[in-house]
């Protein structure tokens, strides 16, 4: 599992006289919208399994847990999806470094009673 942030983020852009203004960058929304994109080329069961992750993502408020699968589709689609600018380099950031958190399913390995390992 990897619990991805879906907090916006502030970014400075450039007003039409070039002042830097701070704007916030709103990430759920970018992941959502890029997921099932145009540019993608998805046919009907990429953009169908593509939709169940926008659907996930949505529902989620401030973070997401994501099954390895999903995890990987949003991997490949930052891999695939042409057109990022400077703006996006933290939204790729954040999913290039999404963390593994422990699947309950699969249970915790409790044998060495928390102690670290030499």
């Amino acid at each position: 599992m990897r619990k991805l942030d879906l907090k916006n983020y502030t970014i400075s852009l450039p007003d039409e006289k070039g002042i830097l203004r701070f704007t916030p960058y709103q990430f759920q929304n970018t992941l959502m919208d890029m997921l099932p994109h145009p540019r993608l080329g998805l046919n009907g069961p990429e953009l169908l399994k593509a939709m169940e992750v926008v659907e996930e993502i949505e529902k989620a408020k401030t973070e997401v847990l994501l099954s390895e699968e999903h995890y990987q589709l949003i991997l490949d689609t930052c891999k695939k999806f042409r057109g990022f600018t400077k703006y996006d380099a933290q939204f790729l950031k954040r999913i290039f470094n999404c963390p593994v958190v422990p699947d309950e399913d699969k249970g915790v390995d409790l044998s060495d009673n928390g102690k670290e390992k030499k």
